[in-house]
């Protein structure tokens, strides 16, 4: 029976994550170059405390130094501060701060419906 119950705590976990797209620079190349890379990220929204638009990747995006060219040309990077155990992280995921804050909204909404 408890175990049971630890596998419903997992499963209500999973619920309140939200799947991001995280945006970083890779360690320095031997040639000097930057290299980027993309990774999936799932977050918790109730550890966000804000969520702002990074205006540096976007301005390299517009410029056409990020290797992702299968991205829709107006695509949006932000940047989130979130905040666990007294620890803030910074963390730039693709989407515009209201892309991201509709998308964690909607994940809580949910949560509270279920």
């Amino acid at each position: 029976m408890e175990i049971k119950s630890m596998t419903l705590d997992t499963e209500r976990i999973k619920k309140m994550l939200v799947k991001l797209i995280e945006v970083s620079k890779r360690t320095a190349t031997s040639g000097g170059k930057e290299d980027y890379k993309m990774n999936e990220i799932f977050v918790n929204p109730e550890n966000i405390v804000n969520i702002r638009e990074d205006m540096k990747f976007n301005t390299l995006f517009q410029e056409g130094q990020l290797p992702w060219g299968d991205l829709n040309d107006h695509t949006i990077f932000s940047t989130l501060t979130m905040n666990s155990g007294g620890i803030s992280n910074t963390v730039t995921v693709a989407g515009s701060p209201s892309q991201i804050q509709e998308k964690c909204f909607s994940a809580q909404k949910q949560l509270l419906k279920g």
